[in-house]
């Protein structure tokens, strides 16, 4: 089996005394495709801004190339060179619901 590209281990993000992450475990091969679906303020953006380095963890380790991205090794460049990033928008088509985009 191949080595994921990139990997989450048992990360914990919090926000003052609230549990956004709670202990999120994630791996991904080369040539997946990931959907991080849920409803407004389960911790997608979030989620997706801690494997961007844009916030910390408190708990876990994110792994990007068998890597950590949290020891240091890696630089912001590096670790943003191999990670992309969609911003969302909440209408991807303004004509049609939620079901049909």
């Amino acid at each position: 089996m191949s080595q994921p590209v990139l990997e989450l281990q048992n990360i914990t993000k919090n926000f003052g005394q609230q549990t956004i992450l709670n202990h999120l475990s994630l791996s991904v091969k080369e040539g997946e495709v990931v959907v991080i679906l849920g409803p407004s303020g389960c911790g997608k953006s979030t989620l997706l801004r801690c494997i961007n380095k844009l916030e910390s963890i408190q708990e876990g380790d994110i792994l990007l190339d068998g890597q950590s991205i949290l020891s240091g090794t890696l630089s912001l460049q590096d670790i943003r060179q191999k990670i992309g990033m969609v911003f969302q928008d909440y209408e991807l088509f303004p004509h049609m619901n939620v079901l049909q985009n």
